[in-house]
């Protein structure tokens, strides 16, 4: 016998497991800077610094996930990632931002500046700065606007950081 109310939360992050991209040519390793879901953007010069992944092992549940810090290792830039399209939320309201982040990829030295920002229309409502770590859950709160953007900055490589399975809840 269960007890269940047979109801689940539904966030309010279109694809917050990023498992909505898959590798164009068929492959099971891939990467791309955007999709339907979600939009990586690398400051002026910047090199690939906030990508999707799609590959199981780099993800905390499912095939895919999100890197910030240059895919490719050429440059040494924070990248930010976020929805591609604005939050449905109601002006007034609180939420819970949630997320998975993991910066375990470069070992113990190379991560331990591995830092990540949690930006909500444009202000920084947290930083987490993990150093080396396995994939550990970050919660925050904060109130709505009315299509609220959510951002997440970080990953100055070699100090990449994956970030997976994001919710946003109404409270």
């Amino acid at each position: 016998m269960t007890l269940s109310r047979g109801y689940r939360r539904l966030s309010l992050v279109p694809d917050g497991g990023f498992d909505g991209y898959i590798c164009d040519d068929g492959g099971i390793f891939c990467y791309a800077t955007a999709y339907d879901s979600w939009v990586g953007t690398s400051p002026h010069l910047g090199t690939l610094d906030a990508t999707i992944f799609s590959w199981a092992p780099y993800a905390h549940y499912g095939q895919g996930s999100g890197l910030l810090g240059s895919a490719t290792g050429v440059d040494a830039f924070a990248g930010t990632l976020a929805p591609a399209k604005p939050l449905m939320t109601v002006s007034g309201r609180r939420y819970k931002i949630e997320f998975f982040h993991s910066s375990s990829y470069s070992g113990n030295i190379a991560e331990r500046e591995a830092y990540v920002q949690v930006v909500w229309n444009g202000d920084v409502v947290a930083t987490i700065r993990p150093g080396y770590s396995g994939w550990m859950c970050y919660v925050f709160e904060v109130t709505g606007c009315g299509r609220d953007m959510l951002a997440f900055t970080g990953g100055e490589a070699p100090a990449w950081s994956f970030i997976d399975d994001v919710k946003v809840f109404a409270m």
